[in-house]
């Protein structure tokens, strides 16, 4: 049996996406996958010419920040699992959060959200697990808000009425 890898999305809209990413362990390694969540699939995101994908080339960079992750790490204490935003030069991959046993991390909590702060950031999201051993399993949910200039919110099906104040528009 191999490394067993899922990636789910729960809710994806105009404003924020809610993903789920699990895992189960046999033994035989260890996760470094840089582009776990690709901020280019998201529902709305946009091309280098304003259309939606995948009419067009994608962007280099996405606008993501993390609001929520709730994570359930089975590690037997032995291990951990990383989250990081990913870098055009993974090298230069910024850590989000180091994980263990159960938990959450959220803005309904009192904490601050957690901004995109890579160098040469694409907005993708990385997992990287150290220690984890056969029978070790992670389920991660993580909830995403996107930035508007990056994903589609109707700002070009209807600018005046997206951006009624700088046309004098009252609704």
């Amino acid at each position: 049996m191999a490394n067993i890898y899922t990636y789910q999305v729960l809710r994806d809209t105009t404003e924020k996406a809610v993903i789920k990413l699990t895992a189960n362990f046999d033994g035989t390694g260890q996760e470094t996958n840089n582009y776990r969540i690709q901020a280019n699939t998201l529902y709305g995101a946009l091309t280098s010419n304003n259309n939606v994908l995948p009419n067009g080339t994608p962007l280099s960079y996405y606008g993501l920040t993390v609001t929520r992750i709730g994570y359930n790490i089975a590690s037997q204490q032995k291990g951990y699992v990383e989250l990081s935003w990913t870098a055009a030069n993974t090298a230069q991959s910024v850590p989000i959060m180091n994980m263990d046993l159960c938990g959450e991390y959220s803005e309904d909590q009192g904490m601050v959200s957690i901004k995109n702060n890579a160098p040469n950031a694409t907005g993708d999201i990385g997992v990287t697990t150290v220690g984890l051993t056969a029978n070790c399993a992670y389920t991660l949910i993580i909830e995403l808000r996107k930035e508007n200039q990056y994903y589609q919110r109707g700002q070009f099906n209807d600018p005046a009425a997206f951006n009624y104040p700088p046309y004098g528009v009252t609704p």
